[in-house]
């Protein structure tokens, strides 16, 4: 269940990037579980970069302070930083995953850090809000995730019963985008917003309303850097309909070699969007592996593009390595941010575009089979 899982870290990882100055945030925090010299860390990613901090507790208070552009999401750690230290199997973490913002920003809990409530932040007021209104939408794809995994392996084979199951998927995922456009529309001075739409605008489906609400956005957040490049997704879906020219973009190789999408052209090539953290991606590597090997000899090549962000660049490394992926890589470790993801209008992977020769794109989303069987019809055996 791909797009489910993809929506999820989606919305763990939304944050934004910027080149005018930063302002103060100061977090002050109190929990009466708390012992005295308890560790903290807030960790959060500021453009390709991941970001640390860490605070001891001090008769029962703990205290941030810093400088950030935009509302980014973040997660406070007690006792260990698990980006740093491994957790043991089974090891459970008390923690907390909020907006961090350009605010004084208070936080209770008579319990544990995962249930503080934080108090002088609009961000997280807004984020509160959209929470709650996909909280039903979120329940129904639970559901529906735990009735594909009841299926014994003959149902889960069986390929009406499995488009059954993506065209309920798709309806779910349309009314997430839908209500994005809500919060956006009642919303319209929130930074959240600019991230919802960042969400919904590369749907073709969706994208006229989508630039809508945009148009409606405060004058100052379409100044920033995520919504000047809404416009971009909005225009994707139609950019990069099967027949058209694949657009060009350039991505830094592992070795920062600057790469380009036309340099390839003249070969069939397989444009593939996928991340070290993504289990579907990881899932469909081996087939990727057999068909690069079967037709690389015949004018065919793979290009694949990481979705990782910059504190996630040894584990696509090692990636590229443990799955044997011997073609070109790039990435800009942007993550969902990533700059050809957003020409391509990719919000959930794997993903890919089957371009041509000439530079047109002739498929797209081909997995295993089907993308053999593709090749077959334009390739020979």
């Amino acid at each position: 269940m791909k797009v489910m899982k993809n929506l999820v870290m989606f919305l763990l990882s939304l944050s934004a990037t910027s080149t005018i100055a930063q302002q103060a945030y100061h977090i002050e925090g109190r929990a009466s579980s708390l012992q005295e010299q308890d560790k903290l860390y807030l960790v959060y990613d500021s453009g390709d970069k991941q970001l640390t901090d860490s605070a001891f507790v001090k008769r029962g208070k703990f205290s941030f302070k810093g400088s950030i552009q935009y509302p980014v999401m973040a997660a406070l750690y007690l006792h260990k930083n698990p980006y740093f230290t491994q957790l043991k199997k089974g090891e459970q973490m008390d923690y907390l995953r909020f907006y961090l913002e350009a605010a004084h920003m208070s936080m209770t809990s008579s319990d544990s850090v995962k249930n503080m409530n934080i108090t002088g932040s609009p961000a997280n007021t807004a984020y509160k809000q959209l929470l709650t209104m996909l909280e039903p939408n979120e329940k129904r794809f639970t559901a529906l995730r735990k009735e594909f995994e009841a299926l014994d392996e003959q149902q889960k084979k069986d390929k009406v019963i499995f488009q059954r199951i993506l065209d309920r998927e798709h309806q779910l995922l349309l009314e997430s985008y839908t209500i994005h456009l809500k919060f956006a529309e009642q919303n319209p001075k929130s930074y959240l917003s600019v991230i919802s739409l960042s969400h919904v605008a590369p749907n073709p489906e969706l994208s006229q309303q989508a630039a809508t609400v945009f148009e409606k956005l405060d004058p100052q957040l379409k100044k920033s850097p995520l919504a000047q490049g809404i416009p971009e997704q909005l225009s994707a879906p139609e950019n990069t309909r099967i027949g058209n020219l694949a657009p060009d973009f350039t991505q830094p190789s592992p070795d920062g070699v600057a790469v380009k999408l036309s340099d390839f052209k003249g070969k069939y090539v397989l444009l593939d969007f996928w991340a070290s953290w993504c289990g579907p991606c990881r899932e469909e590597n081996p087939n990727l592996v057999n068909t690069y090997k079967h037709y690389s000899p015949k004018n065919f090549t793979i290009f694949g593009v990481s979705l990782d962000r910059g504190s996630q660049r040894n584990a696509w490394l090692k990636a590229i390595e443990k799955d044997e992926l011997t073609w070109t890589q790039a990435g800009d470790m942007l993550g969902w941010e990533n700059k050809a993801a957003k020409i391509y209008g990719v919000r959930a992977i794997p993903a890919n575009f089957l371009i041509d020769p000439s530079g047109k794109i002739v498929a797209r989303d081909l997995r295993a089979e089907d993308l053999n069987k593709k090749l077959r019809e334009l390739i020979g055996e």
